[in-house]
């Protein structure tokens, strides 16, 4: 899944949602909605485990280099970003195919380079380690919870859709609003925005359109609403 740079959605994070204060109570607990994120696609940064179950004095670990790449035994350089670590290991087999016979390969993705993005009335903003488990209230929770001038009722989640689209979902804080189509909470996909609005914003919808859709560059349809 593409997005915008980190340093893009933290500038336009920061210049939408300033403030300061105290710490406030723990998040409620909710149950999350799950989100379809498919397979996980290898990223600069990840370190990946290479095993050979039949040659196991191959066996190494390496990080994808900035370039996409693996600088690996015998068979040299190999372009790794963008593929899931099936591929990556079918890839290999056909690599090695000319060094063993009939080699057997595994890729195991021991660390994700993937964040999350935690902006707004909280305590600590800036980015998280991604996992399939971590839900927009858990994002927060890591970030330190909410300051006191943080609205209390509900965050948003900004995501980057592989077209290109931006989504936008409004997450309850109280757990409710399912009947009326709103979120109790989100599993996150990798490079989702939490926002934090202030206590003063009354009207969320006026807000989404007066800043997240002058400040970020698509147009009115490209932006999908949930929970509104």
């Amino acid at each position: 899944m593409r997005a915008l740079p980190s340093s893009i959605l933290l500038g336009i994070a920061a210049a939408l949602l300033a403030g300061c204060g105290a710490a406030r109570a723990p998040l409620p607990t909710a149950a999350p909605q799950s989100v379809e994120i498919g397979e996980y696609r290898i990223e600069p940064g990840d370190e990946l485990e290479i095993r050979f179950p039949l040659n196991p004095e191959m066996n190494r670990v390496t990080v994808v280099r900035p370039d996409g790449r693996l600088s690996l035994q015998f068979v040299g350089e190999v372009y790794a970003e963008g593929l899931t670590p099936a591929e990556l290991a079918q890839r290999l087999r056909e690599a090695y195919s000319k060094e063993l016979r009939d080699p057997e390969v595994s890729v195991i993705v021991r660390t994700m380079a993937a964040r999350v993005y935690v902006d707004g009335q909280i305590q600590r903003p800036g980015g998280y380690p991604w996992s399939r488990q971590i839900t927009a209230t858990q994002a927060v929770a890591r970030a330190g919870g909410l300051r006191e001038t943080a609205e209390d009722e509900y965050l948003l989640v900004l995501r980057r859709r592989d077209d290109g689209a931006q989504e936008v979902y409004r997450i309850r804080l109280d757990g409710g609003g399912e009947d009326q189509g709103q979120n109790a909470d989100l599993y996150l996909a990798p490079y989702d925005l939490v926002l934090v609005p202030s206590s003063d914003v009354a009207d969320v919808n006026k807000w989404v359109d007066q800043y997240i859709r002058q400040n970020i560059p698509i147009t009115p349809s490209d932006v999908f609403f949930f929970g509104f």
